[in-house]
């Protein structure tokens, strides 16, 4: 049996205790001091870069499978508590590596680390357009993720720096220094999501079976959306088929330290890379408002294309690829909170968790392949592949792009 207590309203006042909480989580969750050099700990470990392509894909594979039910939870059930089961995921992850660096360890913290994905991925942003529903603010949304956005990368500019030092004064104990400060980090993480204040609207079910029910109905409503919508289905083709597949991100640092960068050169790139995307995310609104977030997104893209090509003929030149790589990272900066408000705004905030996840879902499928794919090519190679496929599909799907303009799905 499962039972429920009918939930208050939330007021204003809650709504913005909610949203300032939601902040210092976002800035909290861009205090990753790992992940800026996480390929580096790898390589530390002994790992091949086709070993650690396939360790993201083992990650993106998971998302893949876990999207979907992970966000018709969240639409169902509550998003306090898909986000808890999400940052929980996340502080696991970290102890995990703490506790077994080696194969397996690794395996199992990409499994986790794609649990806190799903379960953040569609929920997090659900939850913000209900506060600022609350509010009367829903028209600020892409305003308002990408400040989060700035938030998260702006703790994104500091923890790469820190990483440079440790990883030039103690190179053999950096790493685990690091991990440390993630699981501190992590733990305050869990705390302060615990403190979110849950909105109304959610089933209360009686039974395992009106669960089950309830949430089977609320995934086929959104896949009934979709296949029925031609604006979301463009939006669910151009996700995939417009996106790098987060390849240059991956093989950037090994590839850099191979050609001669030294290696604590890298929190100071990842550093630049941070303030890059922070400052896109920061200001993209003010050409969004007035031009249509579809339009920056599909210019982002089409950019990001030519920088992979332009990587792909000067590989041998760390330093003028570190500097194509920066400029790309801006793009990331544009397009992030650019797709997220244009999804918001042509499904009207229905079902969003779900409706957004069945297009991160197909999207996490094809970046499985594309880089399992990829990873079997020299970089040079992969790096013009991936850029000729962003040019071609701009091309073909741009135009049709730009068309979503403003006005939300019917």
């Amino acid at each position: 049996m499962l039972s429920c207590t009918p939930m208050l309203p939330v007021t204003p006042l809650q709504a913005r205790r909610n949203l300032r909480r939601y902040r210092w989580i976002n800035f909290l969750a861009g205090l990753a001091f790992l992940s800026p050099v996480v390929q580096l700990f790898y390589t530390h470990m002994g790992l091949s870069l086709y070993q650690i392509i396939l360790l993201s894909n083992i990650g993106t594979l998971c998302v893949w499978l876990l999207e979907l039910p992970t966000s018709v939870l969240a639409d169902t059930t509550g998003r306090k508590r898909s986000l808890v089961f999400s940052v929980s995921a996340h502080f696991m992850a970290v102890l995990v590596l703490l506790l077994s660096p080696q194969w397996w360890g690794f395996v199992a913290s990409a499994v986790l680390g794609a649990l806190y994905y799903s379960f953040w991925s569609g929920t997090g942003q659900a939850f913000l357009e209900e506060n600022l529903r609350v509010l009367g603010e829903e028209q600020t949304f892409g305003r308002a993720i990408g400040h989060l956005m700035f938030l998260e990368n702006l703790a994104s500019f500091l923890t790469p720096l820190l990483a440079s030092w440790l990883l030039k004064n103690f190179p053999d104990t950096g790493y685990q220094v690091l991990l440390w400060f993630d699981a501190v980090v992590g733990l305050a993480l869990v705390v302060l999501t615990l403190q979110l204040r849950e909105l109304p609207g959610r089933q209360h079910f009686t039974t395992l079976r009106s669960a089950w029910q309830a949430n089977v109905q609320t995934a086929r409503t959104a896949l009934r959306h979709i296949g029925r919508d031609a604006k979301l289905r463009l939006l669910l083709f151009y996700r995939s088929l417009g996106n790098h597949v987060a390849y240059f991100p991956i093989i950037l640092l090994p590839t850099l330290e191979a050609q001669g960068m030294p290696v604590w050169y890298a929190g100071v790139l990842m550093a630049g890379a941070s303030i890059a995307t922070m400052l896109a995310n920061k200001y993209v609104y003010r050409f969004g408002e007035r031009y249509g977030y579809s339009r920056a997104w599909v210019y982002a893209t089409t950019l990001q294309g030519l920088l992979c090509v332009l990587a792909g003929c000067w590989l041998g030149h760390w330093w003028v690829v570190a500097g194509l790589f920066l400029l790309f990272s801006g793009c990331d900066g544009v397009w992030q909170p650019a797709w997220n408000h244009t999804l918001v705004e042509h499904t009207q905030g229905a079902s969003i968790a779900t409706t957004r996840s069945i297009i991160f879902s197909v999207f996490a499928l094809y970046t499985t392949l594309g880089k399992q794919l990829l990873g079997l090519l020299p970089v040079g190679v992969a790096l013009l592949s991936i850029g000729g496929v962003l040019l071609v599909v701009n091309a073909l799907l741009g135009r049709k792009m730009l068309h979503l303009g403003h006005s939300p799905a019917s």
